[in-house]
């Protein structure tokens, strides 16, 4: 019912403290506003790259119109250095610019086919004329070639060759002007498109400044609704925090008094039976005469029957409450149990213990065992080592470190689902006001540390029995 109550709580907190009318239709308009203004964007985005991918296209046309000028005018000079010194070094040359010129030629009627059309027929005109000159041309090396230079000579002055390429270069050069005119407008265009985009993007940014002021006006009241319920939430998380944290630790109290009152009953009852039933079944025995070999078999298997159901009820005993740490103290409990559980695994254990017993409280105790117990069941279970320390020292704090050799413990063990083992040995430390902390060893492996104030004890620190491990 409490828990009931908590929950409906905050639901009335959530709902007093959320209002979406004053948030709701600004968020809503600034949101359509930046859909609008991202399609209005991307629009005007592609429309000048469109016209940016023309203004290269265009760029790049008057530099294949160039470039075929001069190779042009490259094969006639190469044609002229030939007839004049006969060096066939000129040549080459000539080879090279003819069929340069002639692909500049062809990659021009490529590229106005898919647009401007009309000056198709102009290129391949260009073309056509530059065919005729280089074979005008071809035939003056031709006859150079074979000596007949004055034949050669005879057929260049026929102006037949200047004729073509004067139609070539004024071909070109009036294409070349009118595409200067199509780069021009196509500028024009791009500037004015980015002129727009300017002013869209400063129309869309004042208009959302806009809206975000209007937002945040509306919405500081709902800030501070939001805040006061955020407080009384905190307020509500940390009340039941408290309670669950104090009601944790009385059942974890009442647990082990429970295990000490059913080790108690277990000692005490099922004990002192079974003691008395073997006392009894030995004084039968050393009284009486069994018939045969088999009677005193089946005689012996029941005393070695109770032999181990009292050995039994031992360590359920100590499990259930260790009766050395009632006993002797804490650091008796601590020596035994580390022998044991090592002796159990084939540890090597190094142990650092004070001789005198710190007192303590029976809840910081049995919560510095149980933690203790379990670090040693994780060792054994998991670690992989060969080496356990354990050391306790006592002066303005009491500190308990178990160190291992182990493969270490993988990182964020305790904040993982299932690692319940280490999450009760925290919650046990914070139960009597102490710490519980892992870290690397050194070379390797895991260093698990208990430590407790001595103002959670209940008393000032007695003497110094050691050093501080940390």
């Amino acid at each position: 019912m409490k828990y009931a109550k908590y929950a409906e709580h905050m639901r009335e907190i959530l709902r007093e403290g959320i209002d979406r009318r004053y948030v709701l239709l600004p968020l809503l308009a600034v949101t359509a506003l930046v859909i609008a203004s991202f399609f209005v964007a991307e629009a005007r985005r592609d429309y000048t790259r469109g016209l940016s991918e023309i203004v290269s296209e265009r760029q790049d046309r008057l530099r294949v119109i160039a470039e075929l000028t001069y190779t042009s005018m490259d094969v006639e000079s190469a044609q002229r250095g030939y007839l004049l010194t006969g060096d066939r070094k000129y040549i080459e040359p000539y080879e090279t610019g003819r069929k340069a010129a002639l692909d500049h030629a062809d990659d021009l009627i490529r590229r106005y086919e898919t647009s401007e059309a009309q000056e198709v027929p102009v290129l391949k005109g260009v073309r056509t004329r530059l065919e005729i000159k280089f074979g005008e041309t071809d035939e003056t090396i031709r006859l150079a070639a074979e000596g007949k230079v004055r034949d050669a000579v005879a057929t260049v002055k026929t102006d037949v060759g200047l004729y073509y390429m004067r139609e070539v270069r004024d071909e070109l050069a009036g294409l070349r002007g009118r595409e200067i005119q199509r780069l021009n407008s196509t500028l024009v265009d791009w500037n004015n498109g980015l002129r727009i985009n300017t002013y869209i993007n400063l129309a869309s940014t004042v208009f959302t400044v806009i809206l975000l002021m209007v937002v945040g006006l509306l919405s500081t009241r709902e800030i501070r609704r939001r805040a006061v319920a955020a407080g009384k939430l905190r307020g509500l998380v940390e009340q039941a925090t408290v309670e669950l944290r104090e009601l944790s630790t009385h059942m974890l109290r009442i647990a082990e008094f429970e295990k000490s009152a059913l080790a108690r009953e277990l000692h005490d009852e099922l004990g002192g039976l079974l003691v008395t039933m073997r006392m009894d079944l030995s004084n039968l025995r050393r009284r009486i005469t069994l018939p045969d070999a088999d009677a005193e078999t089946r005689w012996r298997r029941i005393d070695s029957a109770l032999a181990a159901g009292i050995e039994l009820k031992r360590r359920v005993i100590e499990d259930l409450r260790p009766t050395l740490l009632d006993n002797l103290g804490l650091v008796a409990a601590l020596r035994w149990q580390a022998e044991q559980r090592c002796s159990q695994g084939g540890l090597r254990l190094e142990l650092d213990l004070p001789d005198e017993e710190p007192v303590l409280s029976g809840d910081v105790s049995i919560a510095i065992f149980r933690c203790v117990q379990e670090i040693l069941s994780n060792v054994l279970k998991h670690a992989h080592a060969t080496r356990v320390k354990i050391s306790l020292r006592y002066r303005e704090h009491l500190f308990v470190v178990v160190e291992d050799d182990g493969i270490g413990l993988p990182e964020g063990a305790e904040q993982r689902a299932g690692s319940h083992g280490l999450k009760q040995m925290v919650f046990r430390m914070q139960a009597v006001g102490g710490v519980f902390y892992t870290e690397p060893a050194t070379p390797r492996g895991t260093r698990t540390g208990l430590t407790i104030p001595a103002a959670a004890l209940g008393r000032p620190p007695p003497v110094d029995l050691g050093q501080n491990p940390n």
